[in-house]
C-alpha cells in the first residue's frame, strides 16, 4: 500500500492548521516552494522528520506524525496526559466521534471508499482512539474511587 498521499494529506492539514504555507514557511527550515512539494501528490518529496515535528508543534496536533506512524503500522499515543478539566476529556470525545462520523457519511455518498477517503478515516479514527484514551485515563481514577 502506497503511504505517501495520506503524510501528503497530513502535511496538508498541518499547513492549513498553521494558516498558509507562507505562515508554515516562516517556523520550518525549508521555503515555500519545498512545503508545497511536500504536499503535492505530484511531487515524489516527502516532508522529513524534523520539518514534520515542527510543523505538527505549530499545527498543536501530531497530524504528520500519526500518518507517519500509520505507515509503519503504529499508533502515536500522548505520553503525559496532563490534568483533566472539568469535562475530562468527554467534550472532545463527542467532537472528534462526530466529526469523524461525519466524514464517513460524506465519503460513504458513492457507497464506497477510495484510497484518499479511507486514509483520511483512518486519520479521523486515530485521533478519535487518542483522545478517548486520555478521557478514559481522566475518568478510570474516579471510577475506583481514587479521585474526585
Amino acid at each position: 500500500m502506497n503511504t505517501v498521499p495520506s503524510i501528503k494529506t497530513a502535511t496538508q492539514a498541518a499547513i492549513n492548521r498553521i494558516g498558509s504555507i507562507d505562515a508554515a514557511a516562516t517556523v520550518v527550515r525549508v521555503g515555500r516552494s519545498q512545503l508545497s512539494e511536500y504536499q503535492s501528490r505530484n511531487s515524489p518529496a516527502v516532508v522529513p522528520a524534523d520539518v514534520a515535528v515542527t510543523l505538527d508543534e505549530f499545527a498543536q496536533e501530531p497530524l504528520i506524525l500519526t500518518a507517519m506512524a500509520q505507515a509503519e503500522g503504529y499508533m502515536l499515543m500522548p505520553v503525559h496526559l496532563g490534568e483533566s478539566n472539568g469535562h475530562h476529556g468527554m467534550d472532545q470525545v463527542a467532537a472528534k466521534a462526530s466529526a469523524t462520523m461525519t466524514h464517513a457519511i460524506e465519503a460513504l455518498a458513492d457507497g464506497k471508499y477510495d484510497q484518499m477517503e479511507a486514509a483520511l478515516a483512518c486519520r479521523d479514527l486515530t485521533s478519535l482512539i487518542r483522545v478517548a484514551h486520555s478521557a478514559l485515563h481522566a475518568l478510570r481514577p474516579i471510577a475506583k474511587g481514587e479521585a474526585g
